[in-house]
């Protein structure tokens, strides 16, 4: 099953994805569970520990959480914090994202 998630993952909305994810396990046949990020612009601590959770959930019932179309933003949160080695994506978990763009002086 493919969840898509747009706008913002952060406290006010992991809670339903962590929902979303739960009730996709409820039917049967489900076992794998990919989250689509492409549509995501913003992405907090609360994001983080949302996949994490997600990813015991899945992983206890038998299942794969996997991570797929990852934001180069997201990615390198996710890198920084440890957690693209835990989490299956759709590409080389095992090399650092792309560096953030240069910011003006």
């Amino acid at each position: 099953m493919r969840l898509s998630l747009t706008g913002r993952l952060g406290a006010a909305t992991s809670g339903l994805v962590y929902d979303a994810v739960l009730a996709a396990l409820r039917a049967d046949t489900v076992r794998a569970v990919d989250l689509d990020l492409t549509g995501l612009d913003r992405f907090d601590a609360a994001a983080t520990s949302t996949l994490v959770a997600c990813h015991r959930a899945v992983h206890v019932r038998g299942g794969t959480l996997r991570l797929v179309n990852i934001p180069p933003a997201v990615r390198r949160q996710l890198f920084t914090a440890g957690l693209l080695g835990l989490l299956d994506s759709d590409s080389n978990t095992a090399q650092a994202p792309p560096p953030a763009p240069a910011q003006p002086a």
